[in-house]
């Protein structure tokens, strides 16, 4: 009996042991991966820091048209259509690709902007505010990491951007157009039930009727 009480209490022990190594590995891994997250951040290059909110026109190329877009008040519209109804959120999910970008890696010294597709750029990107103009040209594909290099209107350097921030900029207007809401109101349909004082079949009174009959 003393010989199990005391496997058991090794038992028990063992098993907390097991808890607090469990916990410590757990917490150890989470404060590595925070570390990591931190550096990778840390490594990032901010080529565009801007806010959303401060940005009063916006413009990008489509199959060699340029789109261009002017905030009036709280509301943005189309400057080549101003009728038409923008969505507010879809033209806003654009904003905030071009407004924050970061890359990866930056190329400070080359022979010819050719080389990064950047002497004919697939698209140009435009955002003004208060503090003045940022054009952000997008070039060509490195085909082995899968990125993309982009360059601004201020710097010489070309940054290696992912593909969000290149390839984001393909919405047509009509992309770009708020949707009518598809749900209408249904027409109230007239109501079935019948007023009962309407329909229903007066039965007279049995003695009602022999009394009727008596006074005749």
């Amino acid at each position: 009996m003393q010989k199990q009480k005391k496997q058991m209490i090794v038992l028990v022990i063992l098993l907390i042991l097991l808890i607090l190594a469990y916990i410590g590995v757990h917490f150890y891994s989470k404060k590595q991966e925070e570390k990591e997250n931190a550096k990778e951040e840390a490594e990032k290059i901010q080529v565009t820091d801007l806010e959303v909110s401060d940005i009063t026109q916006f413009s990008y190329v489509l199959d060699g048209t340029t789109l261009s877009f002017t905030k009036n008040g709280t509301e943005w519209t189309y400057d080549g259509d101003q009728s038409v109804d923008i969505d507010e959120s879809a033209l806003e999910t654009l904003l905030n690709k071009a407004s924050a970008i970061t890359a990866s890696d930056e190329v400070t010294e080359y022979d010819d902007l050719a080389d990064f597709g950047l002497d004919d750029p697939a698209n140009t990107v435009t955002l003004k505010t208060d503090s003045g103009l940022t054009t952000i040209y997008i070039g060509s594909q490195n085909e082995i990491t899968n990125e993309y290099y982009l360059k601004t209107g201020d710097s010489d350097t070309i940054y290696v951007v992912d593909s969000a921030p290149a390839t984001g900029f393909d919405k047509s207007i009509e992309d770009l157009t708020a949707k009518a809401d598809d749900t209408e109101t249904e027409a109230e349909e007239p109501s079935e039930a019948v007023d009962e004082t309407e329909t229903a079949t007066v039965v007279p009174n049995e003695t009602e009727a022999v009394e009727t009959e008596e006074t005749k």
